[in-house]
């Protein structure tokens, strides 16, 4: 039976350029770079479309080894007493010197933990043998999120409803199906979860650590229409030959609670047992017919994903080929076809990844295969989480970025405040460059990248940016200026004057740049975070509703003496510190001290955009490399291409975007780190940021005080993309705008839609600097 259903495979109806699709089935000794993905937030899977015994992994946000479920004395890595007392001496070192160590400050880490794989629903039908399959093909509708592999006579469909909180899979025919045995199942945990069957669910429950674990579930319950007799044999479900359709819903949970992770919660991050609330969720939803099941779904997903849409040439009729064959075989000069399908599935991760209630989406995303992945799949914040959020607002998903907020409020202040004091002596709050879900804030022992306490500041950038789109006054006053402030504290207690070149400055002592160089003093990227973030409190005074006048006072008097972190070295460059120790040719994949250039804005803001500024940028990125030197890493590239843009460098950019897809995109669209697994998700969202920097200069502070917002229309719009168009584009401020461009990438018409920006002006450009009426 099963041989005759895969026999006859169609050609799936409706494959357009937002549908990934292959003529072949994924490998599950490959399943990171061959399956599709899929996602309602909190619950992700990803279906390989084998034929005989199909596997579909998934993944639960939460899920992690480790933290207080470890150990009772979880301390997020602070000391038990202040080291706070080390930071005079550290800082005499440094300006006498010009570099030093932190060594004094650093602590263990014990308890990390990692992200880590939920399950595998397993679906086997009869004995099908792949051999035999003929006319075979797989699609990722990213319009619906929904999978498919369809026959002539039935289909199987999967997606992962945010409506409904679970993620289901159908298996339907027009004759009948074969017998068909489910399973769930983990090898790789330990302690192995128990399984266990009853009724028509199968139930997945476990710990992570003996006794004191994160518990967590895992529930399938399959839905047989017309069969109501107990299918359950030993711990799977085994559903008779001759059905028609079957339908397995899938919800899963676990114990960890974020709003736990606080002094009055004794940071347990320890909610209740999951298994009542994932055994309603799925009851509930397996009580409904597929096809409701399926409309909410597809109406809440087209809901938020059709608000903007990228529309990009086919020169090569890629739209006929499997995406997994362009992919693979992708290569420079590009084919804007794929860059396209890329871009959609960067803001189809997103929504799938990040939703209100569900953590932000860490290093992978939401998707694992793993039980210990590649750097704990944790929150690398010092480019990658940052990344995560790049292009977002701007391209309609700014309501799906509360995850971030809620996270840093929750897992970030509580223990920040603790890490400030006592390793800093400070007020407000502050964090490092790596962070699990369970507060880790604090330094680690021997590991240079992680040491990195600007993360407060960037990811203030994106606070303000969230505001700066939506003008949600009520929004910034209880979620956003609290996180902005407290950043803000925390750095008036760390500014020093500098006492090395004596000029006046307030700077940080200590700083390193990120992952490059040596502990020194006003590193270029510390000082444009800080006069950014400062900046975004003035700015933002009257929103905030403070009246703390005496905060508002210390931030003024700081803020017209900061070192801005703009020096251009000896050999015309952005200095990467304020001592010149820049060495041309220096490759290192960061480009720390082009922070202020994108996605910053503090360089221009400060010089503009004239020849001298605009020059030591371009000096210092042909300095820095194509991005393939150091590592290889797509995201390194996807920066390089955004840096581009904003220098009206359509060529440069769009090779770098290109290189980065031909280098570094598996064949079913996910990152590579280096080119190769392990899959690393920032490089699919700074697709967004890189393009929407090619498309549209808006840039932070240019309309305020009055002014008229001044933006610029296809800035760097690549020859390859002549005559596309793109709507839906976000404006700081409020409103968006849509506009189509020319065979030579100069836009030609575009229209607006203002309203709502409280009489604040926008005057539109195109390249060259001819004004456009929109």
């Amino acid at each position: 039976m099963y041989l005759a259903l895969a026999s006859a495979l169609l050609l799936l109806p409706g494959v357009t350029s937002r549908s990934l699709w292959s003529d072949s089935p994924g490998s599950y000794a490959d399943l990171i770079t061959t399956a599709f993905s899929l996602g309602n937030g909190r619950v992700g899977a990803m279906p390989l479309g084998l034929p005989g015994k199909e596997i579909i992994n998934l993944n639960i946000d939460s899920l992690w080894q480790g933290g207080p479920f470890e150990s009772p004395d979880y301390a997020g890595g602070n000391p038990n007493i202040s080291k706070a007392d080390a930071l005079p001496g550290i800082r005499e070192w440094i300006f006498q010197n010009g570099t030093g160590n932190v060594s004094a400050l650093l602590g263990e880490f014990p308890h990390y933990g990692s992200f880590q794989v939920l399950a595998n629903l397993t679906v086997e039908l009869g004995d099908g043998d792949l051999g035999s399959v003929a006319d075979y093909r797989r699609s990722l509708n990213l319009r619906t999120g929904v999978y498919a592999d369809r026959f002539c006579v039935g289909e199987r469909e999967a997606f992962c409803s945010y409506p409904d909180g679970v993620c289901v899979y159908r298996l339907a025919s027009n004759t009948s199906l074969p017998a068909v045995a489910i399973n769930l199942e983990n090898l790789l945990a330990a302690p192995e979860p128990n399984v266990t069957c009853s009724g028509n669910s199968i139930s997945l429950y476990g710990r992570t650590f003996p006794g004191i674990g994160m518990r967590y579930n895992a529930r399938a319950t399959v839905v047989v229409p017309g069969l109501k007799s107990d299918l359950c044999a030993q711990s799977a479900v085994r559903v008779p030959g001759g059905q028609r359709e079957i339908v397995i819903v899938v919800a899963a949970g676990t114990d960890y609670d974020a709003s736990k992770g606080n002094a009055a919660a004794n940071f347990s991050f320890r909610g209740k047992d999951p298994y009542d609330d994932v055994l309603k969720t799925s009851s509930n939803a397996a009580g409904k017919p597929y096809s409701r099941l399926k409309s909410a779904h597809i109406k809440d997903f087209q809901s938020i994903f059709d608000g903007f849409t990228l529309t990009l040439p086919d020169p090569y009729n890629s739209a006929s080929k499997p995406t997994t064959d362009l992919i693979a075989a992708y290569t420079q000069p590009g084919d804007p076809y794929v860059e396209n399908l890329l871009f959609d599935y960067g803001r189809y991760l997103f929504l799938s990844s990040s939703r209100p209630g569900s953590l932000p989406p860490n290093l992978q995303g939401l998707w694992t295969e793993q039980y210990s992945p590649a750097w704990s799949a944790d929150y690398h914040a010092n480019i990658n989480l940052q990344m995560n959020h790049w292009g977002v607002e701007q391209t309609g998903l700014g309501g799906q970025t509360e995850p971030l907020w809620t996270y840093m409020l929750e897992t970030w202040l509580p223990r920040g405040a603790e890490t400030a004091r006592l390793l800093y002596n400070a007020d407000g709050w502050v964090t490092h460059d790596e962070m699990n879900i369970f507060g880790h804030t604090a330094m680690k022992d021997s590991a240079q990248w992680a040491n990195y306490p600007a993360v407060n500041a960037w990811m203030s950038q994106h606070v303000w940016d969230h505001f700066d789109y939506t003008r949600d006054i009520k929004w910034y006053q209880t979620v956003g200026y609290p996180i902005l402030k407290g950043a803000a504290q925390f750095w008036l207690s760390q500014l020093v004057q500098d006492e090395h070149f004596n000029d006046g400055t307030w700077v940080v002592n200590p700083c390193n740049s990120p992952e490059h160089g040596p502990t020194t003093f006003g590193c270029t990227h510390f000082q444009q975070l800080i006069w950014e973030l400062f900046d975004h409190v003035l700015r933002g005074w009257t929103a905030s509703g403070d009246t703390d006048a005496t905060f508002h006072s210390a931030i003024a008097s700081k803020f017209s003496s900061l070192d801005t972190g703009i020096h251009i070295g000896s050999w015309g460059q952005i200095q990467e510190w304020k001592l010149d120790l820049d060495t041309p040719n220096d490759t290192h994949r960061h480009l720390s001290n082009l922070y202020g250039w994108y996605p910053g804005y503090a360089i221009s803001s400060v010089h503009g955009h004239n020849t001298t500024i605009t020059n030591a940028v371009a000096t210092t990125l042909t300095s820095r490399g194509s991005g393939i030197e150091d590592s290889n890493t797509g995201w390194g590239k996807l920066w390089r291409s955004a840096c581009w843009a904003l220098l009206n460098e359509p060529a440069n950019a769009y090779s770098e975007l290109t290189l980065a897809i031909q280098n570094n995109f598996a064949a079913n669209g996910l990152d590579m780190y280096s080119g190769n697994p392990p899959f690393q998700i920032d490089a699919n969202f700074g697709v967004l940021g890189a393009v929407m920097a090619m498309l549209v200069r808006d840039l932070d502070g240019v309309g305020d005080d009055g002014r008229v917002q001044a933006v610029l229309l296809g800035p760097a719009i690549p020859a390859a993309w002549g005559g596309g168009s793109v709507t839906g584009v976000r404006l700081r401020g409020g409103g968006m705008v849509d506009f189509k461009w020319d065979e030579d990438g100069v836009v030609r018409s575009c229209r607006a839609d203002l309203s709502g920006r409280g009489g604040q002006k926008v005057e539109f450009y195109v390249k060259g600097g001819d004004a456009i009426r929109c």
